[in-house]
């Protein structure tokens, strides 16, 4: 859980960074061009769009294994609590439907 937990975290920090880098990047009214231009002013002409373009790629890598990763821990995390959670509620293993037997009939149900 705690694994789960600071996997979210990260997640959460990718996201973030991510949204912020396509937003940052140029092209008719992006964050740079209402920040008066500052991407250019720290990387140059065109150095902007190309380091810009790259961390893209790279955190939607990440952002993307992340997903897969999380996945599979609520996918392990399931497994693992369903029990507990069972014997929580019911007091004891849950068993499946089809063992539980019918109800016995009473003799007015048994005379109709």
């Amino acid at each position: 859980m705690v694994i789960y937990t600071i996997a979210l975290a990260i997640h959460v920090i990718i996201c973030v960074a991510l949204v912020l880098v396509i937003l940052a990047q140029t092209s008719k009214g992006g964050l740079d061009a209402n920040l008066g231009g500052a991407a250019m002013n720290v990387f140059g002409g065109s150095g902007a769009s190309k380091f810009l373009r790259q961390w893209t790629q790279i955190l939607g890598i990440v952002f993307i294994a992340s997903c897969i990763f999380l996945a599979f821990q609520v996918k392990a995390s399931n497994k693992s609590s369903a029990p507990k959670i069972l014997q929580e509620k019911f007091g004891e293993t849950a068993k499946p439907a089809a063992a539980k037997s019918a109800p016995a009939k009473t003799t007015d149900q048994a005379k109709k």
